[in-house]
């Protein structure tokens, strides 16, 4: 029971380190010698991964008051090019401890000149590939706007011919976004019975900045695929 108390106490204070610690230093515990947490009435704590949603081992890259209604890295944090990161937000109460339970994240990208590419549409979901007719394949998908940094205008398909990579510098296919649809479905081209084709939809917004998911659905091309879903049916006796 002890360790468990001195456990969560050093969660918030510091007294060991005096407070000059990354998180100390971040929340103003350094002020106290560790001893106190200094922000009473609470505030926002913002951390950020790549490619991944940071946990609490990550650093504090930025801090802001219970007021506050935007929140700044902190001046000495810089962004690597090529790069996007996951930023997470989370509430702090009075006495040090944040609020872990709710997830609120965004992300953002910078291009290899390390300019910031702008506001990205959510990832779609659930990417389902199903042989179709005379080695087509059926694409379904879903898209779900909450969080989203911007709405979609196109989603792009892209796949791989059956070599084994994915080409995202050629569009496949483009499917329009209707505000308030959330299943989609695309028919693709023929290829060759047996081939093995990986498929990759992305979001796309009107400035033309994409998502930059690489969930990858496959499936076999059938030359001999049924043209439509068997038909059921029930007969008395």
């Amino acid at each position: 029971m002890c360790n468990g108390f001195l456990a969560k106490w050093l969660a918030y204070y510091d007294p060991i380190h005096r407070g000059w610690t990354p998180a100390g230093i971040a929340n103003g515990v350094c002020a106290t010698v560790g001893f106190f947490f200094p922000r009473i009435r609470g505030g926002y704590n913002l951390r950020r991964g790549v490619g991944e949603v940071p946990d609490a081992s990550e650093p504090i890259v930025g801090a802001a008051g219970a007021d506050a209604t935007t929140i700044r890295t902190f001046p000495w944090m810089m962004h690597d090019a090529s790069t996007t990161y996951v930023y997470r937000l989370t509430a702090i109460n009075g006495g040090g401890v944040e609020n872990w339970s709710d997830e609120v994240v965004a992300s953002t990208g910078f291009d290899a000149a390390g300019d910031w590419v702008g506001s990205r549409p959510n990832a779609p979901a659930d990417l389902r590939v199903t042989p179709g007719a005379g080695g087509k394949f059926v694409l379904r998908w879903t898209y779900s706007r909450p969080g989203e940094q911007a709405e979609p205008a196109a989603f792009r398909l892209y796949n791989d011919g059956g070599t084994g990579s994915v080409d995202f510098e050629t569009i496949v296919a483009t499917v329009e976004y209707r505000r308030g649809r959330f299943h989609y479905c695309y028919s693709s081209e023929a290829f060759a019975s047996g081939t093995r084709v990986r498929w990759v939809v992305r979001a796309v917004s009107a400035e033309g900045v994409e998502d930059t998911n690489e969930q990858v659905a496959f499936g076999w091309a059938d030359a001999l695929a049924p043209s439509a879903d068997p038909t059921v049916v029930i007969t008395c006796g």
